[in-house]
């Protein structure tokens, strides 16, 4: 029985096909591992802190002076919850904007001072626009 012999043309496509595919596992670029941001950069601030015994378990710039940000919005919308949950405040509750309500920076819903809006209204628009200017009116309310 004879070798069989494959033509020229057959065995040049799988020599090419080789070639490509070393050229391709080559040339192909690896990926360089994730690096974690650096724990000193000042730009970052954390504490972590055990609620029942008040030890902290970790703490990197923690001193350092922050704005609050939105944090304040959420803690404002958590004394709404509380007062609305004990009667002392109730959603169709109306809210007159104060001038000092109206005159926080963006974002806001940018109501003029003596509008009116909802309780209801106010605690979604500081929920879902971040709006500043019903956080002030909100915790202008609540007392």
């Amino acid at each position: 029985m004879r070798a069989r012999r494959l033509p020229l043309t057959a065995l040049f496509r799988r020599g090419w096909l080789s070639l490509m595919l070393v050229v391709a596992v080559v040339l192909t670029p690896t990926t360089t591992p994730l690096v974690a941001q650096s724990s000193d950069n000042a730009r970052y601030a954390a504490i972590v802190v055990d609620a029942a015994t008040g030890e902290v378990l970790f703490a990197r710039h923690a001193d350092s002076r922050r704005y609050p940000a939105s944090i304040t919005k959420m803690m404002t919308l958590y004394m709404a919850f509380e007062a609305l949950a004990e009667g002392r405040i109730k959603p169709e509750d109306v809210l007159t904007i104060s001038p000092h309500a109206a005159s926080q920076p963006p974002s806001k819903l940018g109501l003029a001072a003596g509008q009116t809006i909802t309780l209801d209204n106010a605690m979604k628009a500081t929920a879902v626009r971040s709006a500043n200017d019903m956080a002030v009116a909100l915790a202008e309310h609540i007392g």
